[in-house]
């Protein structure tokens, strides 16, 4: 073996190629990329590679700065993201129908072995039977619930922040662009702009703020809302709740007692004994309806979870939008190579 041979990168390994194979030497190639090929093996500074995937090989040499910087590009991306976006709590409760049976039952609205005078929901085919929860959980975000709220500062200034003036304490046309451009069109038809937000403005707002899940499929539901402030989050539910199921319970409260005062007239008017005998009896299931409602008890909805939040904000999430942001860059540079190639070939083919 010759000096330059014994010098060269790799020499050792040619010659005993040739050594041992004999005529190896004439399929020797000149190395590339720092790697070297003897009798179709590249010869790689960590080993030997075989000659079939020299073209992965070159192409990941070629891909791996643009993988690289998608990679970084999409973290880059979700970190500003975040940095944009104001973190959130999410609060959220179960609910439930109350329970008219069982040790745990807590809405029993009569006592136990008295058969109501009414069913509890109106007899009709399936579609058209509405329990008492079923309204609860559609009274959530209608006008008549927001109006018992919307005089309540606690539940008003936060959900309309960019509507208060914090200084004068009043309230105020917000600013921004979309605002204005809204006020000025108005404006521009002969309308009034602007008024404070009144019920129906809350309602809106409550419509897209909560998000209601069924737990299994089963009659529990889980009622959700994001708010930067824990505390406001976790009022405005409990506050909620308190506002529909009370809404409820005021309007079986009337009905009932507009049923006792007409049997107490129809009693007071005169009638034959077996008629008297059946309004007395109709009379007093209404008063022990009316009794039960005194109590303290959920009449539509069981508070089954109360309003909960962590004690960190977890929306959005950088643990899980930073790994996609990251997987989202890898996958926009492979978008981009693969298109350079098919671009490659194409102006190849025509050539």
């Amino acid at each position: 073996m010759s000096a330059a041979e014994g010098n060269a990168p790799g020499g050792s390994l040619v010659a005993g190629a040739m050594a041992s194979g004999g005529g190896l030497g004439a399929a020797v190639e000149t190395p590339t990329d720092g790697a070297e090929a003897a009798g179709g093996i590249i010869l790689l500074p960590g080993g030997a590679l075989p000659a079939s995937l020299r073209p992965l090989w070159q192409a990941w040499r070629r891909a791996w700065p643009w993988l690289l910087s998608g990679a970084a590009a999409g973290t880059l991306l979700a970190l500003l993201l975040l940095r944009l976006v104001s973190p959130t709590y999410t609060a959220q409760m179960v609910v439930g129908p109350v329970g008219r049976s069982g040790p745990a039952a807590m809405g029993a609205r009569s006592p136990a072995g008295a058969a109501p005078s009414r069913p509890l929901a109106e007899s009709g085919s399936g579609d058209e039977l509405l329990s008492d929860f079923a309204r609860y959980l559609e009274l959530l975000t209608t006008v008549p619930v927001a109006g018992r709220l919307v005089a309540d500062p606690a539940v008003m200034v936060p959900l309309f922040q960019e509507a208060w003036d914090a200084g004068r304490q009043v309230w105020r046309p917000p600013p921004g662009l979309g605002a204005r451009a809204g006020r000025l069109a108005r404006r521009l038809a002969g309308q009034e702009d602007w008024a404070p937000p009144d019920a129906h403005d809350l309602a809106r707002r409550l419509r897209r703020l909560l998000v209601l899940e069924t737990i299994d499929g089963g009659p529990m539901r889980r009622i959700r809302m994001r708010h930067p402030d824990r505390g406001v989050a976790l009022a405005v539910l409990v506050r909620l709740h308190a506002a529909a199921d009370g809404l409820l319970r005021e309007e079986a409260v009337r009905r009932i007692r507009a049923e006792r005062d007409f049997l107490r007239r129809r009693l007071g008017e005169g009638t034959t004994a077996e008629t008297h005998r059946l309004l007395s009896a109709l009379l007093a299931d209404q008063e022990r309806l009316l009794l039960m409602l005194d109590l303290d008890l959920p009449f539509a909805a069981d508070l089954v979870v109360p309003p909960t939040a962590p004690g960190l904000t977890d929306w959005p999430d950088p643990v899980r939008l930073l790994p996609l942001g990251t997987l989202a860059g890898l996958a926009a540079a492979l978008i981009l190579l693969s298109a350079r190639a098919a671009s490659g070939r194409i102006q190849g083919r025509g050539r």
